[in-house]
């Protein structure tokens, strides 16, 4: 927002090309009503229409002039061209802005540097209003490759049964095709009645279809987001599929705060707001810690109310995790993720970006394969939940290959 842009120093604010004048008349007025430095409009010369293999800009000389006339009404004093202007308009803006001076304007209230205010909370805080009153657990479940969505909710059943606060569903994880996490959500959350963290990656939909697809997701009753860059597309199995992202993760969580403040990426207003929490992603298992905390420190500065972490395995490591993140205030959920064999533990281990596995849990899963595995896996991870729950406010479970009831009697466990 300008205040802030001028807070930083900026000597002049403005706008360029966007779809036409009369978009950037606009965002001058916007700009106008919060700041007294000098404003720049360079629009550009109207929608472009694609013909015949090339892009035809329709505003004529005289439109753009005349718009160009109340652009320096609303306050600019610094007009110009972009994208399908010509000599013509830049002569025909000439001609008519001669003698003709900005617009004088109320000076607006200053803003003081100093903190920044934190983006407005959500309307309904859900699992997080628990948070310190008991353990909190949430647990991932993969939407299906196809049509069929029944294990999922006969998992969530499960899950509510057992006791978990909350179902997480990834948004194509490993960029590979499953169903549309925010519709599933909205099942889910209808016909169990248990609260869904949507995941939502910046790979798959650029600025625009975001915005659209939150927006739709606040209709269906979405309250909880976890906002994450995502997997790059070329490492899916979808030949020549791209990846977008307009935005990173850092650029998603601003842009949910934005929408919970009742504005859109544009500052156009939408409303009385989303209501979403926002989540965000935290990987412990690096050399140098203190960059992924900092980063963290980022994200709740753009509005980020919590975060659940990569796999842990190693109570030294969650020890140091909690001491960087505790004063950034917010929930942090360790990731739970049981092992089920030697193989399994060895590819996370070994390919599975983020996970790192001590070498004494690799040692007691050596040799082990199907029940036997799945054994001692389960008693690992009892094993470090009871080493560190009067550390933690709860966990977040990542059940291997969709295998609810193993993380419903990991819920049970905790919540025992």
């Amino acid at each position: 927002m300008p205040p802030a842009l001028a807070i930083a120093g900026a000597a002049v604010i403005g706008a360029n090309c966007g779809a036409g004048p009369l978009e950037i008349l606009r965002n001058i007025e916007r700009m106008a009503r919060v700041t007294d430095l000098p404003l720049a409009a360079y629009p550009n010369s109207g929608f472009p229409e694609y013909v015949d293999g090339r892009y035809i800009y329709r505003t004529t000389p005289e439109y753009f002039a005349g718009m160009a006339l109340e652009m320096v009404a609303a306050g600019a004093g610094l007009i110009g061209g972009c994208c399908g202007t010509t000599p013509e308009h830049i002569q025909r803006l000439v001609e008519k802005l001669r003698g003709v001076k900005p617009a004088a304007r109320v000076t607006p209230v200053r803003v003081e540097a100093g903190p920044q205010r934190q983006p407005p909370a959500a309307t309904s805080e859900g699992f997080l209003a628990r948070w310190g009153k008991e353990k909190i657990v949430t647990v991932e479940l993969d939407p299906p490759k196809g049509l069929d969505c029944a294990k999922v909710l006969a998992g969530s059943r499960a899950l509510q049964s057992a006791g978990a606060d909350a179902i997480n569903l990834a948004e194509n994880p490993l960029a590979r095709v499953r169903m549309g996490n925010i519709a599933l959500g909205s099942r889910v959350q209808q016909e169990v009645g248990i609260e869904v963290i949507v995941h939502i990656t910046c790979r798959d939909r650029n600025l625009l279809g975001l915005q659209s697809e939150l927006l739709g997701a606040s209709l269906l009753g979405i309250r909880t987001i976890l906002a994450v860059t995502g997997d790059p597309a070329r490492l899916g199995d979808q030949a020549g599929a791209s990846s977008v992202f307009d935005l990173n993760s850092f650029g998603l969580i601003k842009l949910l705060a934005s929408l919970n403040s009742g504005v859109n990426g544009q500052g156009n207003p939408i409303g009385a707001g989303t209501g979403f929490t926002i989540g965000c992603a935290f990987n412990p298992n690096t050399p140098k810690m203190e960059a992924q905390t900092e980063r963290l420190g980022k994200k709740v500065a753009c509005g980020a109310r919590f975060a659940q972490t990569q796999p842990l395995y190693d109570s030294a490591r969650l020890d140091e995790m909690l001491a960087q993140t505790a004063p950034l205030g917010i929930p942090v959920l360790p990731g739970i993720l049981p092992l089920v064999s030697e193989r399994n533990c060895e590819f996370l281990h070994n390919e599975v970006p983020g996970i790192v596995i001590p070498t004494e849990i690799r040692e007691r899963m050596r040799g082990k394969e199907k029940e036997a595995g799945v054994r001692e896996g389960l008693a690992i991870a009892r094993e470090f939940i009871a080493q560190v729950r009067d550390r933690v406010g709860g966990f977040y479970i990542i059940p291997p290959f969709g295998k609810y009831e193993i993380a419903a009697e990991l819920v049970r466990f905790i919540k025992a």
